[in-house]
C-alpha cells in the first residue's frame, strides 16, 4: 500500500479545533499532533522524549507544517494536550479511519469482524485516583482500532460499548466481545445498526447459559460419544433444526491444539434474545508434547446469523480472531509504545497520548508494515520516511 491511502493524515489533522486563545500562539495544533505521531513511529515513547528528540531533527520542522525556528517544548505540548477537546480528537481520527478504510480494496464477500474490548492503563494514576480505562474496536483482520473512548469511574463498559457503536458506521460488520457485553440492549444496539453479534455467553446471563448448557450436555453419560453425536443429529433432524460441527488442529509451540465448534438453531424459537440465530458450544483440547498434559476449555456463545451466512468454520474463525485485539492492539501499546509505564496522569493527557499511540500503529498497518519494532527502527534511523507516511 502506498502512503497515498493514509488521506493525508495531516490535513485531517487540522480539523481538530484548537482551544488555545490566538493570540500568542506559536506552533500549529495540527503540527504538534502530527509531530507526536512521527515521534512515536520513530521510537519515542512521551511528548517528553518527542520535544527534545524533535529539536535534533530540524529539518522535519517545515515538513510538519511548523513556521517558528524552534520545534516545541515539552511544556508546551502539556499545556495543550490537557486541554484538548479528546471526544473531538476522537472523532476526527475516527473520520480520517473510516475514510482510508473506504479507500481500500475489502472483500464484502468474508464475514469482517470487529472486536471490542477494554484496557487498563497500568500507570496513568495517581495513588489516590482510579486507572483509566479504554473501550476500544478493532478490525480483525487488519487490527486497525477505529474508534476509542474512556470508561469514566461513574460508569462501566456496557453504556460506552453502546455509544462506540454509534462513533462510526458499523453497517455489515459481525461484533465480536468479551462475556461481559453479551447483554440484551448491546445486541439489540448491533441489529438496529444493521450488523451482527457473535457472543459468548457464561454466568453473567444465568438462563441463557444455563438453557444452552443444557442443550449440548450429554443425554446420556454412559453412552459412546458416536451414540450421543447420532442421537443429537436425530433431535435436531426431528425439529427441522439446523446443526453443524467443525473441528480445527492446530500443532505449534510444542502443543497440539484441537477447537471444536458445534452450531445449533434448536434455541432459536424458544428464547427471546435479541436477534438470536444459532447458538454454539466451542470447545479446545490442548496437549504439551513435552508433559503429555491436557487442558479443556469450553465456552458456550449466541450469534445474530443464520447457518446460510456463517458456517460452524465461520463462526470459530470468529471467536478465534477476537483476539486481535489483544495480540495487535493491546500488546503492542503495552510492549512496543511502553504504554504502560507511562507516568502521564494529568487531566485528559492519558487519553489523548493512547490516541496518538492509536493513530501511529494505524499508519503503520494501513502502509502494510506488520512487524511494528523492526518499522519503528527503519523510522529512528530515518525519520524523513515517517515523516511522508501522514503527508
Amino acid at each position: 500500500m502506498t502512503r497515498n491511502h493514509s488521506c493525508h493524515l495531516l490535513i485531517m489533522l487540522a480539523e481538530v479545533s484548537d482551544p488555545r486563545n490566538k493570540k500568542g500562539q506559536r506552533h500549529p495544533l495540527a503540527a504538534m499532533l502530527a509531530l507526536t505521531v512521527v515521534g512515536l513511529l520513530c521510537g519515542q515513547r512521551s511528548y517528553t522524549a518527542i520535544a527534545k528528540w524533535a529539536r535534533l531533527h530540524r529539518n522535519l520542522r517545515q515538513a510538519l507544517g511548523f513556521t517558528a525556528k524552534q520545534t516545541p517544548a515539552a511544556s508546551t505540548f502539556h499545556y495543550l494536550f490537557r486541554r484538548l477537546d479528546i471526544t473531538a480528537v476522537e472523532k476526527v481520527l475516527t473520520e480520517w479511519i473510516t475514510q482510508t478504510l473506504a479507500r481500500l480494496d475489502i472483500s464484502t464477500d468474508d464475514l469482517i469482524g470487529l472486536a471490542i474490548d477494554g484496557k487498563t492503563l497500568g500507570n496513568s494514576h495517581a495513588e489516590d485516583a482510579r486507572r483509566i480505562h479504554f473501550l476500544a474496536a478493532v478490525l480483525h483482520e487488519l487490527g486497525i482500532p477505529i474508534a476509542e473512548c474512556a470508561v469514566s469511574e461513574k460508569t462501566n463498559e456496557i453504556p460506552v460499548s453502546i455509544e462506540l457503536l454509534k462513533a462510526f458506521d458499523v453497517t455489515g460488520l459481525v461484533i465480536t466481545t468479551d462475556a461481559l457485553l453479551t447483554q440484551r440492549k448491546f445486541c439489540q444496539q448491533i441489529l438496529d445498526r444493521q450488523a451482527d453479534d457473535c457472543l459468548p455467553v457464561k454466568a453473567n446471563q444465568k438462563q441463557l447459559h444455563a438453557d444452552i448448557r443444557d442443550l449440548f450436555e450429554p443425554f446420556d453419560e454412559t453412552d459412546p460419544p458416536e451414540v450421543e453425536h447420532r442421537r443429537f443429529e436425530n433431535l435436531h433432524a426431528e425439529a427441522g433444526a439446523h446443526l453443524q460441527t467443525y473441528t480445527d488442529t492446530e500443532n505449534a509451540k510444542g502443543k497440539i491444539t484441537t477447537r471444536t465448534l458445534t452450531a445449533s438453531t434448536l434455541l432459536t424459537e424458544h428464547t427471546n434474545w435479541p436477534g438470536l440465530q444459532q447458538v454454539y458450544q466451542y470447545t479446545t483440547h490442548q496437549k504439551c508434547k513435552k508433559t503429555e498434559r491436557v487442558k479443556c476449555y469450553t465456552q458456550y456463545g449466541i450469534t445474530s446469523l443464520t447457518p446460510e451466512r456463517a458456517s460452524a468454520a465461520d463462526l470459530l474463525k470468529l471467536r478465534r480472531e477476537h483476539w486481535t485485539i489483544e495480540n495487535k492492539l493491546h500488546w503492542v501499546r503495552d510492549t512496543v509504545f511502553q504504554e504502560d509505564a507511562s507516568c502521564v496522569r494529568t487531566g485528559v493527557i492519558p487519553q489523548v497520548m493512547a490516541a496518538m499511540r492509536n493513530t501511529a500503529l494505524s499508519v503503520l498497518r494501513f502502509t502494510g508494515h506488520t512487524k511494528i519494532t523492526d518499522a519503528l527502527q527503519l523510522f529512528a534511523a530515518i525519520p524523513k520516511l515517517a515523516v511522508n507516511l501522514i503527508k
